[in-house]
C-alpha cells in the first residue's frame, strides 16, 4: 500500500542521511485535532508558552524505532501501512487530564483506553519488533508499559504542573476522539512522513 501524504510540509527539513526515530502513531479526524488544540489554547492562557501549532498533529504515540534514513525508513513506512489496512477507525473518549511529572506533560487520553486502540497498539510494536529493531521508547512502548495520552505540552515546570492541570480540567468537558489512521512522524521533524487511513470510517 502506498503511504499518502497528507501534510505537504511534511519532512522536508528530514531529507538527508543519518539516522531518525520514525514513530507510529494513531492519527485523528479534523474535529478532534480541532478540539484538542482548542484545549492546548486553555494551557497558552495559564501562562504556558506554546508554538500556534505543535510541530506534529494531535497523535497516540504507538511504537517508534530508530533507523537509518533511505531504506530503513521506508521500510518503517511499509510497516505502518501494513498495520492500518488491519484495523478499522474507531472512538477513543478523551475523558482524562493527566500528567507525567518527570517530564513535565500534561495530555488527554482515556481512563481506559479500549480495545481497539489497545489491538491498534499491539500490532503497531510487536510489527517493528517483528523487523528486528529495536523499541526506541524502551518499554513505555511495550504493551505492559504503554499509555495512551495526546500531548498538550512539555517540559511544564514542576512547579506549575499540577495548576496547569487544574486549570485544563476546570473547564473541560471531554471528547469522543475518532482515530482514523497511521501517521509516521519523525522525532524532531515537522508534519507526516506518511499517512495511512485505517480500514473504514467510523458511522
Amino acid at each position: 500500500m502506498a503511504s499518502l501524504r497528507r501534510d505537504t510540509t511534511a519532512d522536508a527539513p528530514q531529507r538527508g542521511h543519518g539516522r531518525v526515530t520514525a514513530v507510529l502513531c494513531a492519527a485523528f479526524d479534523a474535529a478532534t485535532d480541532e478540539a484538542v488544540h482548542a484545549v492546548r489554547e486553555v494551557v497558552r492562557g495559564a501562562g504556558i508558552a506554546l508554538p500556534d501549532r505543535p510541530p506534529h498533529r494531535p497523535h497516540f504515540s504507538l511504537a517508534a524505532a530508530t533507523v537509518s534514513r533511505g531504506a530503513e525508513l521506508d521500510g518503517v513506512i511499509g510497516v505502518a501501512a501494513g498495520v492500518a489496512v488491519r484495523h478499522t477507525a474507531f472512538l477513543v473518549p478523551f475523558d482524562t487530564v493527566g500528567r507525567f511529572g518527570r517530564a513535565g506533560v500534561v495530555w488527554l487520553g482515556p481512563s481506559e483506553a479500549p480495545p481497539p486502540l489497545l489491538a491498534l497498539q499491539r500490532d503497531a510494536d510487536a510489527s517493528l519488533v517483528a523487523t528486528g529493531w529495536r523499541r526506541a521508547f524502551g518499554d513505555r512502548s511495550a504493551p505492559a508499559g504503554w499509555v495512551a495520552h495526546c500531548t498538550l505540552a512539555t517540559r511544564v515546570p514542576k512547579p506549575a504542573l499540577r495548576r496547569v492541570q487544574d486549570t485544563v480540567r476546570a473547564s473541560y468537558r471531554p471528547v469522543e476522539a475518532v482515530v482514523d489512521a497511521v501517521a509516521v512522524i519523525l522525532v524532531g521533524g515537522r508534519g507526516d512522513t506518511s499517512y495511512h487511513p485505517l480500514g473504514r470510517p467510523v458511522s
